[in-house]
């Protein structure tokens, strides 16, 4: 069977605010003649539109149309989010207090790859706080703590190193040490310890 295109609802092409805004409530018009593999695939659609669109607009903007869409639409569909958030991004929007946050904060939800050593390292600092008050992680946020910890250690900035190798309860809990690998440029890395 073929899977409805947003072209057959909507004639517009899904690049400007408005037009995002539009399909979105020309897909919820016609729900009824859609079947859940339509709709979803359409929500896809419409979702990677809005994805696309980030180098072009606001931070805000893109949260707006994304949560217009899962409001709107998000009750139709099963899979809300193509791209799951990960763990790390949700230590980090506690990390923050919504009195604290700024444009940048926005940015890095968008994209995770906006985020600043100094974001990681305030996050870091709460998740090891965490940490000291007994919380155990899953795998899966180990799975996603453990990478930042690495991209901040790649900074090579002294100031965050050496307070990351003080986190030993948080190295403890996370299965890692922190290694010199001398074969690249005597960088600092995240390893495993069984």
């Amino acid at each position: 069977m073929v899977k409805k295109k947003i072209s057959e609802i909507y004639n517009n092409e899904l690049t400007t605010k408005k037009n995002l805004l539009e399909a979105i409530d020309a897909v919820k018009a016609s729900k009824n003649t859609l079947n859940d593999e339509d709709m979803q695939s359409l929500y896809n659609e419409i979702y990677n539109s809005i994805d696309e669109m980030k180098d072009k607009v606001k931070a805000n903007t893109i949260l707006y149309l994304k949560n217009h869409l899962k409001s709107t639409l998000g009750k139709y569909v099963k899979d809300k989010e193509e791209n799951k958030t990960s763990h790390f991004i949700e230590f980090f929007k506690k990390a923050y207090p919504p009195k604290s946050r700024r444009k940048d904060f926005t940015w890095v939800l968008i994209d995770i790859n906006k985020i600043s050593y100094e974001q990681i390292w305030h996050t870091l600092t709460y998740i090891n706080n965490l940490n000291l008050k007994g919380k155990k992680f899953t795998s899966e946020e180990k799975d996603d703590i453990i990478p930042m910890i690495d991209k901040l250690l790649s900074s090579g900035d002294s100031k965050y190193i050496n307070q990351i190798k003080s986190f030993s309860s948080l190295q403890s809990e996370l299965n890692i040490k922190i290694v010199l690998v001398e074969n690249e440029d005597n960088l600092l890395k995240t390893k495993k310890i069984k």
